[in-house]
This record gives C-alpha cells, structure tokens and sequence, in this order.
C-alpha cells in the first residue's frame, strides 16, 4: 500500500509525483473535506463558544431518564442448549 500526496483540480487528481504502475490496480482516493474558502477563525470561534456552553452546564443536574422495560425474553440463536 502507498500514499500518493497531490491535488485534485477540477475533478482530475495531480500528483507531486510521477506514478507508474504496470497494468490495472485497484485504489482508494482519500482527501481533506476542507476548501480553501474554510475560515479557521470562524471555527475555533465557535469551538470556544461550545466550550463555555460545556463549562456553563457542568454544574446542572441530569433529569432522571425512564428505565427500559424488557417484557421479553431474550432469543438464543444458538445450538447450545
């Protein structure tokens, strides 16, 4: 297995490298969800407001949450008996 960095530009991929490889392999393109266009300020912004809305909440109370009732027996899908 290898890594091949490069660019994909309008639908086709640009290596840094030159890739040669003889007849057909199968491969696996992974890339970054980022564009250009994300603004990393905007999002370490509202990271800190997460994080104060964390620390504000740290002190509430967790309401009770009803308990799962199994009227049911569990099914043994098993041979043994």
């Amino acid at each position: 297995m290898r890594a091949v960095n490069g660019y994909l530009e309008n639908g086709q991929f640009i290596s840094h490298e030159l890739i040669n490889y003889p007849g057909r392999i199968q491969a696996v393109l992974v890339f970054n969800d980022e564009t250009p266009g994300d603004d990393k300020t905007e999002r370490l912004e509202w990271l800190a407001k997460f994080r104060a809305a964390v620390k504000d909440a740290a002190d509430e109370e967790m309401p009770a949450f009803p308990k799962m009732r199994f009227i049911r027996e569990l099914i043994n899908f098993s041979d043994e008996d």
